[in-house]
């Protein structure tokens, strides 16, 4: 039996509420899945690295020590 008049429909509204909000979620979570298998995290995180692997441990220590 509802309370007051007009509300009959409220757990359904909240039902489509939590729906979206957890479809959306595994969708977002399927774009990070589809983005680490490709690589392109790999490739952000090495653009955003400070210095490169390949110039040396001292060149890569020295741009740190200066760049901080």
């Amino acid at each position: 039996m509802s309370g007051a008049k007009g509300d009959g429909g409220q757990s359904t509204v909240e039902y489509l509420v939590v729906l979206v909000a957890f479809v959306s979620m595994l969708a977002a979570l399927g774009a990070v899945w589809h983005a680490a298998s490709d690589g392109a995290l790999v490739e952000g995180a090495v653009r955003a690295a400070s210095h490169g692997l390949g110039e040396g441990v001292t060149i890569g220590f020295m741009q740190d020590f200066v760049a901080y």
